[in-house]
């Protein structure tokens, strides 16, 4: 009967809102599940990337013969000096890429002294070694000037990134650590999309000088601008998560809850005088 009086008395707008509202929680589970699903698939091609890039790089320590790579640098001013920050980069490269990738999982953040110990080793290979021998190499890249200032750039953001987000976990600023370090993680990441743009882009027989602007400065801005687009739509939903929370705490207050009980009562009372 009561079944039947909801149905045919609720008018059809409360029902459709009612509907929405029970709908809400899904809808956010499911954006949930497929962020989720989406930061596993970057990490897991990111580490498959990496793991491709060290593979195709270590003829780059053999001592004897030099690979064609280096072959088309020659002649270089200093050889000797090139050859040790080619390989210091890639060794860098090598480890402090997986590492910081790991460092991005939820697992290892759970474990707070592995993921400091870890983070303090990501971060010397970072400032000291990846970012001195990736301003060096730069100078002598690919594609000209331009080339050379987008490495340039991504150097700096590396470095200003890994240097606020050790400064804002010493603060324990946890959010703007996330920040900085997925700004870390993205430049590091131009070496795998832009070595797979390279080859898409000359596979479609694209202007080789164009392919090198291209495939760097494209990654470059476009890691730096979807850091910068989570950062910013964390910052709303965990503004509304505080919102609710505080509506929540009003609306179950004791006091709120002891005038609503007395007036649910009140109408019993009357009734039986």
């Amino acid at each position: 009967m009561g079944a039947q009086y909801q149905a045919t008395v609720l008018p059809l707008a409360t029902r459709k809102r009612r509907k929405s509202f029970a709908d809400l929680p899904r809808r956010r589970g499911m954006r949930q599940v497929l962020g989720d699903w989406g930061a596993r698939g970057f990490l897991v091609s990111m580490l498959l990337g990496s793991a491709l890039i060290t593979t195709m790089s270590i003829p780059y320590f053999d001592f004897e013969t030099l690979p064609p790579f280096v072959v088309e640098k020659l002649p270089l001013r200093f050889e000797a000096l090139w050859l040790a920050t080619l390989r210091i980069h890639v060794a860098a490269a090598a480890l402090g890429f997986p590492l910081c990738l790991v460092l991005m999982t939820r697992a290892l953040q759970r474990r707070a002294t592995w993921h400091r110990w870890l983070g303090r080793v990501a971060g010397v290979l970072v400032l000291f070694a990846l970012v001195p021998s990736g301003v060096v190499l730069a100078f002598d890249a690919k594609g000209g000037g331009v080339v050379t200032a987008g490495f340039l750039l991504s150097a700096a953001i590396v470095a200003g990134a890994m240097i606020a987000g050790v400064r804002s976990a010493r603060r324990r600023e946890f959010a703007r650590h996330a920040r900085a370090m997925r700004h870390v993680v993205g430049q590091m990441s131009v070496a795998v999309v832009s070595r797979a743009l390279i080859v898409g882009l000359d596979a479609l027989g694209v202007d080789p000088d164009v392919v090198y602007v291209a495939a760097l400065w494209g990654p470059v801005l476009a890691s730096a601008a979807v850091v910068e687009l989570l950062f910013r739509r964390s910052l709303i939903s965990s503004g509304k998560r505080v919102e609710l929370v505080e509506r929540m705490r009003r609306e179950l207050s004791p006091f709120v809850l002891v005038v609503r009980i007395r007036a649910l009562f009140r109408p019993f009372a009357g009734h039986g005088r």
